[in-house]
């Protein structure tokens, strides 16, 4: 008791020992303002700014960062306009408001190009590719990052080549090309290290590691990892790094099966989130204990950690863990030989993961919808624009009906360029929503294609299952008599009678009739007597399936998906040299 008491007055000691060094901090900056002048002043205000920003006290930082900009337009000092543009960009990025922080940004931006301040910048850049990547735009991203990376280069800004190549990194990661991302976490590298920036060279070589792990190269992986965690361990703040690195390792360990290694470092990894981390953090430890425990073949601990991850996730909302923690569970179940259960786990993933994209979908939509109700706004502003100098434009005309023709001429001439030009500039905002329109259709078009897709592995998958139960169990019936294998026969025939079910097949139909509107009714043209067998076949040619997911699809074997094509190239009266494939595609 005595010690945990101690423990105690240590921590409230820290604490107090923090809070009263920072309200000593606003206190003498406030003191020094109220006597400062001039540019000290804006320097004295920005400096407030950053220690609000550090004690996350938003609304006091956004406060000063006001009065900042309020004195600085007034008393004319315009040179320091980009640091407050840039620092009100962070405040707006911390509460969320990307899209305001973004203008923010462009203007900063903007100023310091004509200060020639390529470094600010440079680290403009940068941080705008971090608000592209919160909105999924790698493009944009990308193009940004490129750029910074080309001045940093010019102008030897080895802190803004870290920093772009770390964001191209973590990119290409995210796109699963870690050949490439390997690449530019190594320019990373090169960059904090000549800058000596400590944790930068740590987080290097973890990411390189992850990368080396991923492309299954573990001894280059290892050594990354291990010396990531030294270099780390003497840096402060760094305990969320760590405890990814121990992860990895973990992961490592569970391949080469050495179970001891594996848990002393998950077990350390877990640790640190539980103590430093937040609720994701602890989410993602569980699943990577879990991810160790299937490489070991402990598939039924391994469910037991994904139920730990599972319930966090659904608390915290964490989309993507939870469809990785169900897929994961239908593999460790079928492992288990427990094949209902599977089923039942992989239909929550699907659940999800049709979630997760629907709500990307309708997300883009409403981002479109913004820009095209922006273009409408300008388009209308422009036209009253437009307006109001025709209508003064004919007042002074009024006025001026003495003067000579020639200037007559000269004015008209000017307003017919005049409106031709507004007339062009409306024909151009009138291009883009056509193209907008046509984009939406496009991803509309690609999301019932992916859903398509999605129902008919669904099918296989579920046959696949149905049917490796089926043969378990048709086992079992031969070694069992009595009511047990009369009940077992019965739940046989309900397998069957599963396998060979319509509902799957009619959703199935609603889908593919949405993306491929005319192609039953052009091949039931060529031959109306085609069966639905065939009609089946056809649909699942169109969509550019191999016969091994065609016959799984449909339940029969390798052999005959070969002879069903083969009759229904027959039935089509298509030429020996003709392949049925490339016609079906063509329709």
């Amino acid at each position: 008791m005595r010690k945990k008491f101690s423990k105690n007055i240590i921590v409230l000691l820290v604490f107090f020992n923090a809070f009263f060094g920072y309200a000593q901090d606003v206190l003498q900056l406030k003191k020094s303002l109220s006597k400062a002048k001039n540019v000290e002043k804006i320097r004295l205000y920005l400096q407030l700014v950053d220690v609000y920003l550090q004690q996350h006290n938003l609304d006091s930082a956004k406060y000063y960062n006001n009065q900042a900009l309020t004195y600085a337009k007034t008393s004319g000092k315009e040179k320091w306009l980009s640091k407050i543009y840039y620092k009100l960009g962070d405040i707006q990025y911390y509460t969320g408001k990307y899209k305001q922080a973004n203008r923010s940004y462009i203007q900063a931006q903007n100023i310091s190009l004509k200060q020639y301040d390529t470094l600010t910048f440079v680290d403009l850049l940068i941080d705008r590719g971090y608000i592209y990547m919160a909105w999924q735009k790698n493009d944009s991203t990308l193009l940004l990052m490129n750029k910074a990376i080309n001045l940093s280069q010019k102008i030897n800004y080895q802190k803004g080549l870290a920093r772009a190549s770390l964001v191209i990194g973590n990119i290409y990661h995210g796109l699963n090309k870690h050949q490439k991302a390997l690449e530019f976490y190594q320019k990373t590298l090169k960059a904090a290290q000549k800058i000596s920036n400590k944790k930068g060279i740590g987080i290097a070589y973890s990411n390189i590691g992850m990368c080396y792990l991923e492309m299954h190269q573990d001894d280059a992986a290892i050594e990354n990892l291990k010396r990531s965690i030294s270099i780390l361990n003497d840096v402060p703040d760094s305990y969320i790094q760590i405890g990814n690195s121990y992860d990895d390792l973990a992961i490592i360990y569970s391949r080469k099966g050495n179970t001891k290694l594996s848990r002393q470092y998950y077990t350390k990894a877990l640790n640190i989130f539980k103590k430093k981390g937040n609720k994701e953090d602890i989410a993602i430890g569980y699943n990577v204990i879990a991810e160790c425990l299937t490489n070991l073949e402990k598939y039924a601990r391994s469910n037991q950690y994904l139920d730990s991850a599972i319930a966090i996730a659904k608390n915290i909302k964490f989309g993507l863990m939870l469809q990785e923690s169900y897929k994961s569970y239908a593999e460790n179940l079928r492992h288990l030989h427990q094949y209902n259960k599977a089923y039942t786990y992989l239909d929550k993933h699907n659940q999800v993961k049709d979630s997760l994209q629907s709500e990307q979908f309708h997300k883009q939509l409403a981002e479109m919808d913004v820009k095209y109700k922006s273009l409408e706004k300008q388009r209308r502003i422009e036209q009253l624009e437009h307006k109001r100098k025709l209508d003064k434009a004919q007042f002074r005309n009024m006025l001026i009906s003495g003067i000579s023709l020639i200037l007559l001429l000269l004015i008209g001439g000017y307003f017919i360029i005049q409106k031709r030009k507004k007339q062009k500039e409306i024909a151009e905002l009138e291009l883009e929503k056509s193209r907008i329109k046509a984009q939406s259709l496009s991803e509309q078009l690609e999301l019932k294609n992916k859903q398509l897709t999605t129902h008919a592995l669904n099918m296989m998958q579920k046959n696949q299952l149905l049917t490796a139960f089926g043969n378990n169990l048709a086992e079992i019936v031969r070694e069992v008599e009595g009511q047990a294998k009369t009940k077992l026969k019965r739940l046989k025939r309900e397998i069957n009678h599963l396998l060979n079910s319509e509902k799957d097949w009619d959703t199935f139909k609603v889908y593919f009739e949405q993306v491929n509107k005319d192609f039953l009714q052009k091949i039931k043209q060529i031959n109306p007597d085609l069966t639905q067998t065939d009609l089946r076949l056809a649909t699942l040619l169109k969509l550019n399936m191999t016969n091994k997911e065609i016959g799984s699809i449909l339940n029969i074997t390798h052999q005959s998906v070969r002879n069903a094509q083969y009759r229904l190239k027959n039935k089509l009266a298509l030429a020996g040299e003709v392949d049925l494939r490339d016609f079906i595609g063509s329709l």
